[in-house]
């Protein structure tokens, strides 16, 4: 069985690496952040606190992917 050269494709597949690490880690730590501050910090309940941070980390999801791939 012969090896495969995946060198041509080695630059592609860090850019892709790099974009799907942006997308998805970002905003689910700003996200983590927001529930933390608001849940810790500002003291309020925890449905409040994941409603709010969630909207926040799907706002930022779909900044990051219009900046990435857009």
């Amino acid at each position: 069985m012969e090896n495969v050269n995946w060198f041509p494709l080695k630059q592609t597949l860090d850019v892709m690496t790099l974009e799907l690490a942006l997308i998805l880690f970002i905003p689910l730590i700003v996200g983590l952040i927001v529930k933390f501050s608001l849940a810790r910090i500002i003291k309020l309940p925890n449905n409040i606190s994941n409603f709010v941070s969630t909207i926040v980390f799907l706002l930022i999801f779909y900044k990051m992917i219009i900046w990435i791939l857009g």
